[in-house]
């Protein structure tokens, strides 16, 4: 159920819908959790029974019958709770899986530049943490529609069937119990989520006052910023304290308003029992048709169980509230399941033609009326200052920023490429690379049976492979903390060549490699990837000298293009950068 459940919701923006998907279960968790429920009356019942059996000085034999079959019970009871409690938890469980992939397959299928503007990692993590905060706000709500509401039913009406009158008297605090839990969930909520962020508060400045110790003390802030650290702390204990406090006493309280019910219990009960009136609805066969002391036992035992989960309601509505105000926040974004579409290669042509294009972000025009032309089989350098275009032309490939003018790509503008065609023809090798904590081999084949072993010699790793015990197999740890940080890009690189597509951009493989390296990788690209036209965005010049062309971006919309021979004549950037390269070198 739970590997196609996403796809079954079709109204996703409704809770309803999580239900009715997974009715099977719901239907599942109704009869146990109506056995569970009925069958714990049979607790108060038999200790009214049973009282009234030793008053009656019944046979050994009778009582300890008696006990047995209140012991069967009971049991029975037990494992129908259990298979509530396994049920509910796995309606929660498919829901938060479904509920997660819709919404993580919605987020990746976003227009980017409409995206969070904290990126999609940072949105995702929101959405998790929302995930999590609904679907126990689902939970709670579906376990106490029994645990607390048939419960409650089942609990008055046999009060009821007792004294009915009696019985309306002993419910009034139990309501009034349960409108305070009710009207205190937002003061408490809000308590609470203000302490959270306290908390996070606290832990940002923790982090900040031992990582930057030294730095503070340097420039004299550190008194400042230790007075400054203390108004946090103060701030988080005032109001984790103001949290604790409505938490912790809103239970007991509604419990000690609740227990109020027993007074008219004891005031009127006690003169039924030794006038022996009639109960109000005896059920035949089973109960006695007069108050007795063990009928008093059991009618004060059902109130004191209906009393006790009343005041246990704050808690399941400072769960609800959680919930749907983490609901509020997912909703707006939530979508039906959108599978994606089979990646698909664009091959109309084998050429990018750039045209009359202009790129600004945030006001700053890098590209002005920029135009380029390349193929497949030829390897592009793309160089220039810092923050001067580089990676942003890049992710124009990608459909992630905005472009006024062409952009040709094999045949095809990118602004009319579908995304599963971007996932055909272009892949895209970031400058931060992320590595799993697995193994070389599992890094670069993700899964796939292809051998890695091409790919680990044409990024040069079989050096480094020789002096690893258990060579492609070896564990390369969190983000690839095993490794040095040029191992780590070309191990990047490698995975980026296993996959690689007709348009291979590379952003700055070879920062962390040393000239020789980079020399020998380049060559191997023209070997690999003569169907693919690369794209080598660098600081490091090293090796532009062998490339096809060099594109330089000057960052205010002007740029150069020619081989590196014709731009160490005529660019007076190009120059300069390669002189500060070479400054580099010759300092190592």
């Amino acid at each position: 159920m739970r590997k196609n459940l996403a796809r079954k919701i079709t109204k996703p923006t409704s809770l309803a819908s999580y239900w009715l998907a997974q009715w099977p279960l719901c239907l599942a968790i109704t009869v146990t959790g109506f056995i569970y429920n009925f069958g714990m009356l049979a607790s108060p019942y038999f200790e009214g029974a049973l009282v009234d059996s030793i008053e009656a000085k019944s046979t050994l034999h009778d009582v300890l019958v008696l006990v047995g079959i209140f012991i069967g019970v009971i049991a029975a009871v037990l494992i129908a709770r259990a298979l509530k409690r396994y049920t509910v938890r796995r309606f929660a469980n498919n829901t938060t899986y479904a509920m997660r992939e819709i919404l993580e397959n919605n987020i990746l299928h976003r227009d980017y530049a409409k995206g969070d503007e904290n990126g999609v990692g940072s949105l995702l993590a929101k959405v998790i943490s929302d995930v999590e905060a609904t679907v126990e706000g689902m939970r709670k709500l579906t376990t106490e529609i029994f645990d607390t509401v048939v419960m409650f039913f089942f609990y008055i009406v046999f009060m009821f069937l007792y004294d009915w009158r009696m019985t309306l008297y002993a419910l009034i605090p139990v309501g009034v119990a349960i409108l305070v839990a009710f009207l205190m969930r937002k003061p408490i909520y809000k308590a609470s989520s203000e302490a959270r962020k306290a908390n996070s508060n606290l832990s940002s400045t923790t982090y900040d006052l031992f990582d930057n110790a030294i730095t503070y003390r340097i420039y004299g802030r550190d008194n400042d910023h230790a007075k400054e650290y203390d108004g946090v702390l103060q701030a988080y204990e005032k109001k984790t304290v103001k949290s604790l406090t409505l938490t912790d006493l809103m239970i007991p309280l509604a419990e000690v308003i609740a227990m109020l019910g027993l007074i008219p219990i004891f005031i009127i009960g006690p003169s039924k029992v030794v006038d022996g009136a009639a109960l109000s609805a005896p059920i035949s066969g089973i109960m006695k048709s007069t108050w007795t002391l063990g009928a008093f036992t059991t009618y004060i035992t059902t109130f004191v169980l209906m009393a006790t989960k009343a005041s246990k309601t704050a808690k399941l509505f400072g769960s609800i509230e959680k919930g749907l105000a983490s609901w509020k926040r997912i909703k707006p974004i939530i979508t039906p399941y959108e599978p994606y579409e089979n990646a698909v290669e664009v091959k109309n042509s084998d050429t990018i033609s750039i045209s009359h294009l202009d790129l600004t972000i945030e006001g700053k025009t890098l590209l002005k009326d920029f135009s380029l032309e390349a193929k497949r089989g030829q390897i592009i350098g793309i160089t220039g200052p810092i923050a001067s275009g580089k990676s942003a032309f890049a992710k124009l490939f990608l459909k992630t920023l905005p472009y006024e003018g062409s952009l040709s790509c094999f045949g095809k503008e990118i602004k009319d490429y579908r995304p599963n065609e971007i996932a055909g023809t272009v892949l895209y090798m970031p400058h931060h690379n992320e590595l799993f904590t697995e193994s070389i081999v599992d890094n670069i084949a993700l899964g796939d049976s292809r051998d890695v072993m091409p790919y680990l010699q044409a990024v040069s790793f079989t050096t480094d492979l020789a002096s690893m015990e258990e060579k492609e197999n070896t564990i390369v740890g969190n983000e690839g903390v095993k490794l040095s940080g040029g191992q780590q890009e070309r191990l990047a690189l490698a995975r980026s060549l296993y996959y690689k597509k007709r348009l291979l951009i590379l952003d700055d493989p070879f920062a962390s490699v040393d000239p020789k390296t980079e020399a020998e990788i380049v060559a191997n690209l023209r070997t690999l990837c003569g169907d693919s036209l690369v794209l080598l965005i660098s600081h490091r010049l090293t090796s532009f000298k062998d490339l096809d062309n060099v594109v330089v971006f000057h960052g205010d919309g002007t740029y150069e293009v020619g081989k590196e021979k014709e731009l160490l004549q005529s660019s007076d950037l190009y120059k300069t950068l390669y002189a500060l390269q070479n400054e580099k070198e010759v300092s190592k």
